[in-house]
């Protein structure tokens, strides 16, 4: 294998690493300098790319790919595309050591950085228009009727009313989609940005929410973390308001999104054949539905 990734690394003009060690199931790191990925889908590698160059002209901090020789962002090989990109050295975020509020204040800030320059350059890249009511009724219902999960009562009626009505009302623009402090790097003050390989048009809310739930998941039967988590979120909607003012009605739709991510999280880890995962996305998903509006409006 370390022949292949070393004639690989050779079509980007890189001879004879000094170590090539992997860090996940398909990326090396490469001299604690560059990171070398194998991915299956052309056409999203290629949107990815072309997004990042996009944004790196607006001066946002986001991973460089490197050329190889034919001038293309990757070497196709063994069936994959490859992508060479100079390593960011940040790590995750933790919101959850220091002070709380402050955190969640900087994060919303960074997702409204990012949102302000996706809106400024969206119209110079093709990409996906997400509906995700068209979604509930394509794919995510008929995966959770097909393997007899049942929500609570309401669960389903709320969302359907919400998807069919008020979501489509919401401002929208080219998001991220996959906001997570795992695709926020820090170091020295700066956030970094990376993975845009989901990115697509839909309401901008979706990024501010994901990111709340990502941090939740693990935090909301524990009653100190769910406060301090509470404590992080209502920083990260200051920050992000502070630069991109929410409108009451984006509030307002918040919990309703909350309870529509993990409806989706259930289905696909039913539809990648993961039931246990699938089953604590259910059960979250009716906690939301009791809880959620309670605790952030």
């Amino acid at each position: 294998m370390e022949t292949d990734l070393k004639y690989i690394l050779s079509c980007f003009g890189m001879y004879d690493p000094s170590f090539i060690t992997k860090i996940y199931r398909s990326a090396w790191d490469i001299d604690d300098t560059y990171i070398l990925k194998a991915n299956d889908n052309k056409g999203q590698l290629e949107k990815s790319v072309f997004l990042n160059r996009l944004l790196l002209s607006e001066g946002v901090p986001v991973i460089e790919y490197i050329d190889a020789a034919d001038d293309k962002p990757y070497v196709y090989f063994a069936g994959k595309y490859w992508c060479l990109m100079k390593k960011i050295n940040g790590k995750c975020f933790d919101p959850f050591t220091g002070d709380l509020n402050h955190n969640g204040i900087v994060l919303g800030k960074a997702v409204a950085v990012l949102h302000k320059a996706l809106k400024s350059i969206e119209n110079k890249i093709d990409t996906c228009d997400t509906d995700f009511f068209s979604e509930l009724l394509t794919w995510i219902a008929p995966e959770l009727e097909k393997n007899n999960i049942f929500l609570n009562d309401g669960v389903m009626d709320s969302i359907v009313a919400f998807l069919s009505g008020d979501y489509k009302t919401l401002p929208r623009q080219l998001i991220h989609r996959d906001m997570h402090t795992g695709n926020l790097l820090y170091e020295n003050g700066t956030f970094y940005y990376v993975d845009f390989d989901m990115s697509q048009r839909n309401v901008r809310i979706f990024d501010i929410v994901y990111l709340g739930c990502s941090q939740l998941v693990e935090n909301y039967k524990d009653e100190t973390r769910l406060k301090q988590w509470r404590e992080i979120f209502m920083g990260v909607l200051q920050g992000y308001g502070e630069l991109l003012p929410l409108s009451e009605n984006e509030r307002k739709a918040m919990p309703y999104l909350s309870v529509f991510i993990e409806i989706l999280f259930t289905a696909f880890y039913l539809k990648t054949g993961q039931p246990e995962i699938a089953k604590s996305c259910t059960d979250m998903t009716n906690w939301l539905h009791e809880n959620i509006a309670s605790i952030i409006l």
